[in-house]
């Protein structure tokens, strides 16, 4: 300490920088808070500023607070500079050591001239001290560049690491899949949570009876079912996550249709190692399990054919429409979309449905827009007067045998070699011997299982014991909605104009039936696929001929 410093009472703004995110309980940020102050209050100086970037890392020089840190100095609010070491400042070496020297100097940094009075920069545990004059610069640099040198031992371990566990056949790293936490016992590093895993497993099953992923995404926000990140901060820490940079409690995260979509396509559910996205194998081309699988491989191929063929909506429509994404133009085929007009003056809303070939797409098509009321309720009356009587089926997975699923294991690896080979990766006579060996091995494997009786996996559909009237009749737009996705049911519709021409509603190709039916001045086509026209007709073979309409129609 020296008297000049007691006698000004110089201003210091104080830095601090973590690589990790930490709160205020962390000792590592707490301490080296602490040793700043203590520096501050041995040589007399104010404390004007403290500057914290949390979970920064110093190969970064874009940062928040140390920008603001050395902005003191510019701009004339502190006197002293103080840091715990320059591998704090940064780990860039020379390139960030010269920008803050020429804020320590006082230097324009385009011109190098002297443009302000300097400051002093001091460090708590390197101990230096720009008041020592070129003895510092030296020291300065020479601990900036050993910053960056550590730095870059630190990612040349990293790599290594990351190489060998591979090799291994080990996790990297990264968070917990939902549905597992972290144990340290044992051959495996995973096992079920006994939070998540119950709530993974409904997921899956309401997925396989036919549930949306979307409306499933739904219920667990309106339950208030902890999201991934938002369970593993409560799991790991029992505390919600907080933001890195404030420490402020961030709202809970909502689950959406994309994140559980890519949970439930993730094949860790079966506990087996991942690396980028591809299941990783052991030499005999088995793969490597992390941990006991959360669900069985029946209900694993079982969702993903649930997830996989069935086909999402195209268009983003209202949550009231019925008809969303099945109701057609009988014109010019495009979906109608619904909308919503509300006339504020008349103290009225309308609701209707209309081509999106002329709104959107601009193909002129005359097709008038329907009452979005008259409309649904027709189409909802034709459909139960074609198959109201009909039992509603249920899609019902029929597991393979363990022959049939060995086999499909082998397939499936034997695609994927080929996909490495052809992406490079089995180069040289090295690896090109490594794959003939690898790949014939796998040839004699499926040789033998094709020799042994097998039963393939499949889908059945079974009577639910409800007819399609008396689930129509109980449930919500929601659930109505869904029936006739399901069902597979097309409609066709348009405003009628008082002229009606029945070849207008021309079969579409891939559909065996159609109702006909105008009322209340709306026209409406009710299209079956095969199987469903097959049901009504009794005879699995036959193709149903257009029926007549249910009221007289006037043809042009």
């Amino acid at each position: 300490m020296t008297p000049g410093d007691l006698v000004r009472g110089l201003r210091a703004s104080l830095y601090v920088r973590l690589s990790k995110a930490s709160d205020d309980r962390n000792l590592s940020r707490q301490g080296m808070v602490d040793d700043l102050r203590g520096l501050c209050a041995a040589h007399g100086f104010t404390e004007v500023a403290l500057h914290v970037d949390n979970g920064k890392s110093g190969a970064v020089r874009d940062r928040p607070e140390f920008r603001a840190w050395l902005a003191d100095a510019v701009e004339g609010r502190a006197d002293v500079l103080v840091a715990w070491h320059v591998d704090r400042l940064s780990r860039e070496g020379l390139n960030v050591a010269a920008i803050i020297l020429d804020v320590v100097e006082g230097k324009d940094p385009a011109t190098g001239r002297e443009v302000r009075p300097p400051v002093r920069l001091i460090g708590f545990d390197d101990r230096l001290d720009s008041a020592d004059g070129d003895g510092f610069r030296l020291n300065f640099v020479i601990k900036a560049e050993q910053a960056r040198a550590e730095l870059n031992r630190m990612k040349s371990r990293s790599r290594a690491r990351v190489q060998r566990l591979r090799k291994e056949k080990r996790s990297i790293g990264g968070l917990t899949p939902y549905g597992y936490q972290r144990v340290y016992r044992g051959p495996k590093e995973l096992e079920h949570d006994p939070v998540s895993a119950p709530i993974l497993r409904e997921v899956v099953e309401r997925v396989i009876d036919g549930a949306s992923v979307a409306s499933v995404a739904r219920d667990l926000n309106d339950r208030g079912v902890l999201s991934p990140r938002d369970h593993a901060a409560m799991r790991d820490t029992g505390e919600r996550r907080k933001d890195r940079e404030t420490g402020e409690v961030l709202p809970p995260q909502l689950w959406t249709d994309m994140t559980l979509r890519r949970m439930l396509t993730n094949p860790v559910l079966l506990g087996c190692l991942t690396d980028n996205g591809r299941i990783v194998r052991d030499d005999m081309g088995k793969p490597v399990l992390r941990g006991e699988p959360l669900i069985s491989r029946e209900d694993w191929a079982a969702l993903q054919e649930a997830i996989n063929g069935r086909k999402r909506p195209k268009t983003r429509t209202a949550p009231d429409a019925l008809l969303s994404s099945a109701v057609f133009c009988p014109l010019c085929g495009e979906v109608l979309h619904f909308h919503l007009a509300v006339k504020p003056e008349r103290q009225q809303e309308y609701r209707y449905y209309r081509c999106s070939g002329r709104t959107r797409k601009g193909n002129d098509c005359p097709a008038g827009a329907a009452r979005a009321e008259k409309l649904e309720q027709l189409a909802g009356d034709v459909l139960l007067s074609v198959v109201g009587h009909l039992d509603v089926l249920r899609k019902v997975f029929v597991p393979g045998d363990s022959t049939a699923a060995e086999l499909a294991d082998v397939e499936e690896r034997m695609r994927e070699l080929r996909g490495d080979r052809a992406a490079g990766l089995y180069r040289g006579e090295r690896g090109a011997a490594e794959f003939r060996e690898m790949y014939a091995a796998l040839e004699d494997q499926r040789e033998r299982l094709a020799t042994r009786p097998s039963r393939p996996e499949r889908w059945e559909y079974v009577p639910t014991g409800r007819t399609y009237r008396q689930v129509w009749e109980s449930s919500d737009t929601n659930g109505r909605r869904s029936l006739l996705r399901e069902s597979g049911v097309r409609v066709e519709a348009m405003r009628a104009t008082g002229t009606v021409s029945v070849g207008l509603f021309d079969r579409p190709e891939g559909y065996a039936a159609v109702e006909l039916t105008v009322r209340d001045g709306v026209q409406v086509g009710v299209y079956l696929p095969p199987d469903l026209a097959a049901r009504v007709s009794g005879d699995p073979s036959a193709v149903l001929k257009m029926r007549q309409p249910s009221l007289p129609l006037v043809t042009t």
